[in-house]
């Protein structure tokens, strides 16, 4: 396939997959929300950032504990469903965090967050795979991820204005956690509607092909390849569980931003990041989907190590260029994965990975948030640098069996 041809493919896409893409647009834009303001609606209770990165860790480690049973749920009741389920608790868990008032409460909350989250998100990536073409389909996870990523600009901007909109309605003030709170209840809103785009059904269940017999139909795959396709998952969590948890709380501390600074950087950052998700299907197509990957981490891990420089403007951009390249490189290391492993098993692949994405982000925001307190935010940009070089080499040695679409 041409990148000429893949494009053209993209501008014509199917009614199913719209649909999914409106789906991750809303689920996109209500993550990005409560990524704004849950830091701060937890600073507002008297919480500091030690106890964000450890709900950093609840919110994975929810799925580092349950993504084996998720797997198999994915595959035993399918993608489409798995994902309206985890929707509806989504929603639910939020319901509860915004009604929380001890740290208890807050941490049996969003251990229910972080299992929906990363159910959704375990499985759109299989359930795209049943109604796209091999050909196709490293474009339309890229399209998947840009529209993820770029409702982060209304997110972000919304955000951020959304605590000073409810203050006024209460009558107090824009950080005070009666604002936070009701400014977090769009979340919840914008999760169910996130749902109604695949609540009928998207197809009857086969798989789109156009390049024949897949050599892997009617194999399984041994637990232990599908562990090392996960392995690169791993050190990204950690990577980014030790710095995106205080993303928020780096440039209003660092730089000292008010929310709306903070929302408007967010809003950039997500804008860039939609736009690099598209460029991983062309590049997978030029120089394929493994050195793609892994030449698109690297880059990131140039882009981390810039915001070390203490000034507001190259630490933006090192952010943007350290997410925009990382995002870049998913629609590949997904695809790779999905191309290499027989249907059944796509769903136990893709939570296997996020098995190890949280773990990863797990024990990365723990560190971090204590990291944070006594050193300040520099040790963990470099720790997040040294993580994703390890996943670009993880994906650069990876060894398929024969047949493999790399």
């Amino acid at each position: 396939m041409t990148p000429l041809a893949g494009r053209a493919r993209l501008l014509d896409l199917r009614p199913p997959v719209r649909r999914v893409l409106i789906h991750s647009l809303f689920l996109g834009l209500a993550i990005n929300i409560a990524d704004l303001l849950f830091n701060f609606y937890l600073v507002s209770q008297g919480y500091g950032t030690d106890t964000a990165g450890l709900m950093s860790t609840v919110s994975r480690l929810a799925g580092m504990l349950l993504g084996i049973p998720m797997g198999l749920l994915i595959d035993r009741i399918g993608a489409q469903r798995a994902i309206q389920l985890s929707l509806l608790v989504y929603s639910g868990g939020w319901l509860l965090m915004l009604q929380g008032q001890s740290l208890v409460a807050l941490i049996v909350a969003q251990f229910i967050i972080g299992a929906a989250f990363l159910t959704a998100l375990t499985a759109v990536v299989p359930l795209l795979a049943t109604i796209t073409s091999d050909d196709e389909r490293t474009g339309v996870l890229g399209l998947n991820a840009s529209a993820t990523m770029v409702a982060g600009l209304g997110g972000g901007m919304l955000g951020g204005l959304l605590p000073s909109g409810a203050a006024l309605l209460l009558g107090v003030g824009p950080q005070d956690t009666a604002a936070y709170r009701l400014a977090l209840g769009i979340v919840v809103l914008l999760s169910l509607l996130a749902l109604l785009p695949i609540v009928r059904p998207l197809s009857n269940g086969a798989e789109v092909r156009t390049a024949g017999p897949s050599p892997l139909d009617g194999r399984r795959l041994p637990l232990k390849r599908l562990v090392r396709f996960s392995l690169s998952a791993m050190f990204l969590g950690i990577g980014s569980g030790v710095i995106l948890p205080f993303q928020n709380l780096f440039f209003r501390e660092v730089f000292g931003l008010s929310d709306s600074g903070v929302g408007i950087i967010l809003a950039t950052v997500a804008v860039c990041m939609g736009l690099g998700a598209l460029i991983g299907a062309p590049i997978g197509v030029r120089i394929g989907l493994r050195r793609g990957a892994t030449i698109l981490r690297m880059i990131s891990v140039v882009g981390a190590l810039i915001m070390l420089i203490p000034s507001l403007i190259p630490a933006t951009i090192g952010f943007i260029i350290r997410g925009t390249f990382i995002v870049a490189s998913y629609p590949m290391s997904d695809a790779l994965v999905m191309a290499n492993t027989p249907l059944r098993q796509r769903g136990m692949a893709m939570s296997l990975s996020s098995v190890f994405w949280a773990g990863g982000w797990a024990v990365g925001a723990l560190a971090g948030g204590y990291m944070q307190v006594r050193w300040g935010f520099n040790p963990l940009i470099i720790v997040a640098a040294v993580n994703y070089l390890f996943s670009a080499l993880a994906i650069l040695t990876l060894v398929f069996p024969e047949g493999d679409k790399r």
